[in-house]
């Protein structure tokens, strides 16, 4: 028996929960009678276009659109020894157990090498979410016929193909129309486009936003008993209610109604209690969030983290949609609880959970069936040697875990009506009667929010014994200057919620995509916060706005969630995409050529008469072949800059303190950057021992070369 694996770390937990002592070979292990290899990832890929046509060697519009009537499978070069391993072992076997990640994309890896190497031999689907040697020979004892994942393979192969067709015909189309020498291919694709868009015009939106001023009038409460509050000032207009005032005359006016000593009387005090239901159970997207809320950690991060977590075999199976558990997987929570118990950190909360466990609100086969994985929940075993960061998303997952099958929590929401000089002032605030299993959650950060956000007349304190028709007397009021805020700039944990929103990729890919325009400097990281660069804008102005909508992207998801459900036919959904391929290009070819972002940044500061111009390793003059040496690598002591940070360099300004640079030895320093004119240097400025003065360092030198 042949088992493959999609990595060496899950072929050798599957081979060590066969035979304890399993024989190491050359890419391969031997576990009693079975024989356990793997790849690393992809070993099989789509061949690129010039390996069906010659003419499409050469980038040619006259050669597009391309479209294969069969799509050809290569071997990828760098893995090539591996793949040899993995053929020679297939066609020895007498049964082959595809155990690669059990996802689409862990099928489509099995199904191209099984493809390319043309054996014929019984083939069985091992399916893990699981990594544990308990789950291991469950799920070899429960063995399906790979056939019953036809469908999710046909979907696998169609959206290879699909982003084949669609990336490199766009990619290549609007590069020899709109790209420039030296500058590389403008990389369009049909899930980071519309990604890009939204990350775009929200940028717009705050570009554009023109804040408009307003006032609120606060007003300050006593009781007889000295007790204070406050008040702020509304009036009901129909079903609305308004609350600010756009004047600040009548804001004034109304102020001078209600001075010191002006007698008040409540007159309405009602309290809701109001449940707070725990939340379900962890989803790749919640996970990624939560840690970039929490953590700061970018969506690439929290899944690089879960998928280690997952090999050491301390939480289930990461890149899953489903927020719930199946029944079989219900029994085992009691056993996972009593795992977790053993860490101090979570015994006070387990002990809270309700015997006998009430899981109905948890289970939920058929989301889970859709999903292809149960939620993310630990297995029972407590991190050892783990790093910082693996901590962190471990105890982001376990007390999730504990929360989900806590009681309610349960809130009083107050709302006090006060009126004083023939105008009314509302006091609202909330209180909390339960805590319920938000207990499991205060050992955490609290979520660093980017949105604006005021709550302060929403979560005002309310003295104890409050009744209606209670005296009061004014004891001072303020006319608070606000004004309204620009919407928030995206950061991991939003967008991802918009992309999850519109379809735009899978939990599995959504973080690959973010970190795609980040290196094809289409978005750029201000801080925690994605930004589209002019590179970016500049590409969206020349890409149809069809294949930047969302919808459309979401829409091509669906469908291919409908191929792999058995609703949907691959063969239609491909021939939609050349159809749509075909017109894409068509409408390329004849637009008027327009250059894709100059990156012309300014004139040079050195010679004064050439522009910053964009290099594949940092920014220069333009006129660099004529003397001038200006230069700043995009890369300075292990840290790359941003578009945002050069400009600031530019202008003359410091940076604020950055995090991230690596001195000789290794270790890691923070520092402002600043470019000085007099040396044409960029400088490192450390504060000082004192903190009232600053150190200087030039950055080590570079070979001068073409950035």
């Amino acid at each position: 028996m042949l088992i493959i694996t999609e990595k060496p770390s899950v072929g050798r937990d599957i081979a060590q929960a066969i035979n304890s002592h399993p024989v190491s070979h050359d890419g391969y292990l031997t576990a009693g009678n079975s024989i356990v290899t793997w790849g690393f990832g992809h070993l099989v890929t789509l061949a690129d276009p010039d390996a069906y046509q010659d003419a499409w060697r050469k980038w040619s519009l006259a050669q597009l659109p391309m479209l294969p009537d069969t799509f050809k499978l290569v071997p990828i070069k760098k893995t090539l020894s591996q793949f040899k391993t993995v053929s020679r072992l297939m066609e020895a076997a007498d049964v082959i157990i595809c155990a690669t990640d059990a996802d689409r994309e862990g099928e489509l890896i099995f199904r191209y090498i099984y493809q390319m190497v043309h054996v014929n031999k019984p083939v069985k689907r091992l399916w893990l979410s699981e990594n544990t040697p308990q789950a291991i020979l469950a799920g070899l004892n429960a063995l399906k016929p790979l056939s019953a994942y036809d469908a999710l393979a046909a979907a696998a192969q169609a959206r290879a193909q699909a982003d084949w067709v669609v990336g490199l015909n766009a990619t290549r189309v609007f590069t020899l129309k709109h790209g420039q020498r030296g500058q590389g291919a403008l990389s369009v694709g049909r899930v980071q486009t519309p990604t890009l868009r939204i990350i775009a015009d929200r940028d717009q939106e705050i570009a554009s936003f023109v804040p408009v001023p307003y006032w609120q009038l606060e007003v300050w409460f006593e009781t007889p008993q000295q007790q204070q509050y406050t008040g702020y000032w509304f009036v009901e207009e129909g079903r609305e209610i308004r609350d600010r005032f756009l004047d600040r005359a009548e804001a004034d006016k109304i102020a001078s109604m209600v001075p010191p000593n002006t007698p008040g009387l409540i007159t309405l005090i009602e309290t809701k209690r109001v449940n707070i239901h725990p939340p379900l159970l962890f989803s790749l997207n919640d996970l990624q969030k939560e840690g970039n809320r929490r953590f700061g950690l970018t969506a690439q991060q929290v899944l690089d983290t879960a998928q280690t977590l997952y090999e050491k075999h301390l939480i289930s199976y990461p890149r899953t949609e489903a927020r719930h558990v199946t029944k079989e997987i219900a029994s085992t929570v009691e056993q996972r609880l009593a795992g977790l118990q053993r860490e101090t950190a979570y015994r006070l909360p387990i002990e809270q959970v309700s015997r006998p466990l009430s899981l109905q609100r948890l289970i939920n086969d058929h989301a889970v069936s859709k999903a292809g994985h149960f939620a993310i929940i630990p297995t029972g075993q407590l991190p050892k040697n783990v790093t910082d960061r693996e901590v962190k998303i471990f105890d982001l997952v376990a007390r999730r875990f504990i929360a989900a099958l806590l009681p309610k929590g349960v809130d009083e929401r107050t709302t006090l009506i006060t009126e004083a000089g023939g105008h009314r002032f509302r006091t609202r605030g909330t209180a909390v009667v339960v805590l319920g299993w938000r207990q499991t959650m205060h050992m955490l950060p609290e979520p660093k929010d980017t949105e604006n956000t005021d709550d302060s007349e929403t979560n005002a304190k309310i003295p104890a014994g409050l009744k209606p028709e209670l005296p009061v007397a004014v004891v001072k009021n303020s006319i608070l200057s606000k004004e309204t805020k620009a919407p928030a700039r995206f950061t991991d944990a939003s967008i991802l919620a918009i992309m999850e929103k519109h379809g735009l990729g899978t939990p599995a890919t959504r973080a690959r995509i973010l970190e795609v325009l980040l290196l094809r400097e289409y978005v750029e990281r201000v801080k925690k916060t994605l930004v589209s660069t002019e590179k970016g804008r500049s590409l969206l102005s020349v890409v149809p706005g069809d294949l930047q909508n969302p919808e459309l992207t979401g829409g091509w998801e669906a469908r291919l969630e409908n191929i792999a459900a058995g609703t949907d036919s691959a063969d239609r959904f491909l021939a939609d995409i050349r159809t749509y391929t075909q017109n894409l290009v068509a409408v390329a070819k004849q637009q008027s050529r327009t250059s894709v972002a100059s990156d012309d940044l300014g004139p040079c500061p050195i010679c004064n008469t050439g522009r910053i111009i964009a290099g594949k390793k940092g920014w220069g003059c333009n006129r660099w072949r004529d003397g001038c040496n200006f230069t700043i690598w995009r890369e300075i002591a292990g840290k790359r800059l941003t578009e945002t940070q050069l400009k600031a360099l530019l202008a003359g300004k410091t940076t604020p303190v950055l995090k991230g640079f690596k001195s000789k030895n290794g270790k890691s320093f923070s520092a402002r950057l600043r470019w000085n004119r007099d040396t044409s240097k960029v400088e490192f400025i450390f504060p000082s021992p004192t903190a009232t003065t600053s150190a200087t360092r030039p950055v080590r030198k570079s070979s001068r070369r073409s950035p």
